[in-house]
């Protein structure tokens, strides 16, 4: 979790009550109770998601001559929990100057300094503003206390060994420092601290954190280490066992990634996002199998979200043919694969058919999650709010028809799907297999990715769009496609950007066996985690076994987005993994002019490449057998005048096809809505 968030959302809006020392606020009994009221009002916008309707309510009282500290610390407030720190602090130093007494100011200001990056500053805010106000009495553990020890260590450190032993910090004050520097992503400052107090003491939490830092930055190998360090000295720590999973299984350590999270299941049998987690790593096992998916997802349903939370009435109008309410309830509205998919649905809805919500819980807002939140007629703000509170914010909104877009993927919200907020709710695009929960009514696919066949493991309902399940964004930063590596090289290269978690035996077997057909060619990998030595060690051990030189194999680890998409321009055929095929990257690769090999399985996750490339005009480089993807591989490769050809019309012909018409795959989504309501309508009738 943001730490920063952690914080802010543990004190809601904090000052109204707040006791500081000095006189108190002057004026009229009516001007004295008016920012209580403001702050009334404030409160329960925030707290029901509206951070635009709660700013807009400070920002008038403001304008109407409510110079109240109180105001000013609730609008300060709301900025730093929407990661506008520069905004935020402005508006803090405002409640300064009114109230140089309050404590929680003074933290407020400290963590906008620290999340901004001036951490020095902010340190020397700390320590200036208490030797001015020696009695403000600031509370333990916090930030405020954090920064004020880190500095005097500091100096002490640069005094020598024997002076910095006896101003050692409290770990746990400055760990609340490392948590906001680490939810900034100044892991380097983070880092750097951590190691210097822990050169002089030992400490979990600061593990824990270097651990976080580690696998934050792709050094999966490193991660492991302090990670089961931390998790020795904790073992009651549930989240611990979750993120060393997380890294052994991005270390090629699968069987042992799963085999923690099996017992931490065992462990802590009531916590669904360690279950959930489980869940979401058996996708990525070389025998995927439907069945046992099925199995487990329903097991996790029945543990933690039994049909008995569910509503049994709703209190929507049953009009089968009236405007809709659509809920779309995401983690993922931000720079994220999801969005790429999710924003075109959103351009595309029409209007006067469909009122669309957006129930955001989003970790760290960027500039994706502000552009999204604008194209939603309504957006709430969910993070860190409970799941009964986001039930009613649901339900006070009269959301017909709730679609969740993460299934059981990191910081999902089924636990609010579970009480059944809308009378009809639906499941799509962020998880490629069923939830389990008996209380969502539909999922959102099509023929391709899903036979009939397959509803017999889903819980949910199958819906097949027409014209695929997919529709496409491309980024508007996209350089142009770059011709055709192999005329300069004389050679051909293959390559694949997709996460390492999906990578195998069975597929670096198959890519041994493509670059063993084709002479002198080359493979590019790429992934988060592909600077790290040891996991470049490890494929690079793979490939040899086969044969395969180091030489004919370069990875590279996490780049800009920017960056990632030039790479693209290295490599003149992907090839897609198995069995959980690549979404995005296929997508990215055909925009870039890439064509891209997809072997077909029978689970979703093993068909969405299928989906893509059909709908793309591309169905045939989609191979239902190994020996095919081999030898479609091989095909291309032997003709790179016609592969030439390929690239360069590649972009013209994916804009053109219906992976990007955003119009039409609206319609046929809300055509699905609008069956869906019929059919609730008719039965509630």
């Amino acid at each position: 979790m943001n730490r920063g968030k952690e914080q802010r959302s543990a004190q809601r809006l904090a000052g109204a009550d707040e006791q500081v020392a000095g006189p108190s606020i002057a004026g009229t009994a009516h001007r004295r109770n008016r920012p209580k009221q403001v702050l009334a009002m404030v409160n329960a916008a925030f707290d029901a998601g509206q951070t635009d309707e709660a700013i807009r309510i400070c920002t008038q009282a403001v304008s109407q001559g409510y110079k109240d500290w109180t105001i000013y610390n609730a609008l300060g407030e709301i900025y730093l929990w929407l990661d506008k720190y520069e905004k935020g602090l402005q508006w803090l130093q405002k409640a300064y100057e009114c109230e140089p007494n309050s404590v929680v100011v003074l933290d407020r200001i400290a963590l906008a300094l620290t999340s901004m990056g001036r951490l020095d500053d902010a340190a020397e805010r700390v320590r200036c503003t208490l030797n001015y106000k020696p009695d403000m009495k600031i509370s333990s553990p916090s930030l405020t206390e954090g920064l004020l020890q880190m500095q005097r260590f500091e100096a002490a450190y640069e005094a020598g060994p024997k002076s910095d032993e006896k101003n050692l910090p409290a770990t746990d004050a400055v760990s609340k420092v490392a948590e906001v520097l680490i939810s900034t992503k100044q892991y380097s400052i983070a880092e750097q601290w951590c190691r210097k107090i822990l050169k002089q003491t030992t400490d979990a939490l600061l593990d824990e954190h270097l651990g976080d830092i580690c696998r934050l930055s792709g050094r999966y190998s490193e991660a492991a280490q302090y990670l089961e360090k931390a998790r020795q000295a904790n073992p009651d720590k549930i989240e611990l066992w979750q993120k060393l999973a997380g890294v052994l299984m991005r270390s090629e350590q699968k069987t042992e990634g799963m085999e923690l999270l099996r017992k931490a299941i065992e462990k802590a049998p009531d916590n669904p996002e360690v279950h959930s987690a489980f869940l979401g790593n058996l996708l990525y096992q070389q025998n995927l199998d439907a069945r046992m998916l099925f199995d487990e997802a329903k097991r996790w349903a029945k543990i933690h979200s039994p049909p008995s939370l569910a509503k049994a009435n709703h209190k929507n109008v049953p009009d089968s043919a009236r405007r809709l309410r659509i809920g779309y309830i995401s983690p993922n509205f931000c720079m994220h694969s999801v969005a790429c998919f999710f924003e075109p649905l959103l351009d595309g809805h029409h209007r006067g058919q469909v009122e669309v919500y957006g129930y955001g819980n989003v970790a760290c807002s960027d500039q994706i999650t502000e552009r999204l939140k604008h194209k939603f007629d309504h957006y709430r703000n969910i993070y860190a709010v409970n799941d009964e509170a986001v039930v009613r914010m649901i339900e006070q909104d009269q959301i017909d028809i709730l679609v969740d877009l993460a299934g059981h993927s990191g910081d999902n919200r089924l636990g609010v799907l579970a009480h059944k907020p809308a009378p009809v709710q639906v499941t799509y695009l962020g998880y490629p297999s069923t939830t389990g929960l008996q209380q969502i009514d539909y999922r959102l696919t099509d023929n391709l990715a899903d036979t009939p066949q397959s509803q017999e493991f889903y819980n949910e309902k199958l819906v097949f769009l027409p014209q695929g399940f997919l529709c496409y964004s491309p980024y508007d930063f996209a350089p142009d496609v770059a011709p055709l590596p192999a005329v300069k090289n004389g050679y051909i290269t293959f390559g694949s950007f997709n996460n390492c978690c999906k990578i195998n035996p069975l597929i670096v077997a198959l890519w041994a066996q493509i670059l063993k057909a084709n002479e002198n060619s080359r493979f590019v990998l790429k992934f988060v985690g592909g600077n790290d030595q040891g996991l470049r060690d490890h494929y690079l051990r793979q490939f040899e076994q086969f044969a395969i030189s180091p030489e004919r194999i370069k990875i590279y680890g996490a780049k800009s987005f920017v960056e990632h998409l030039q790479l693209y321009e290295q490599f003149d055929i992907a090839l897609d993994t198995y069995p959980y095929n690549g979404a995005t990257t296929t997508c990215e690769a055909l925009w870039m002019g890439v064509p891209t090999i997809s072997l077909v399985g029978v689970h979703h996750a093993c068909r969405v490449g299928l989906s893509i490339l059909t709908y793309a005009g591309l169905e045939s480089l989609a191979a239902s057998t190994p020996e095919k993807y081999i030898a479609k591989a091989a095909a291309l490769a032997a003709n790179p005048q016609a592969l030439a050809k390929i690239r360069a019309s590649m972009r013209a012909r994916l804009a053109a096809s219906p992976l990007c018409d955003s119009k039409a795959f609206a319609g046929s989504v809300e055509q699905a809505y609008r069956k869906m309501w019929q059919k609730w309508c008719k039965n509630s009738s």
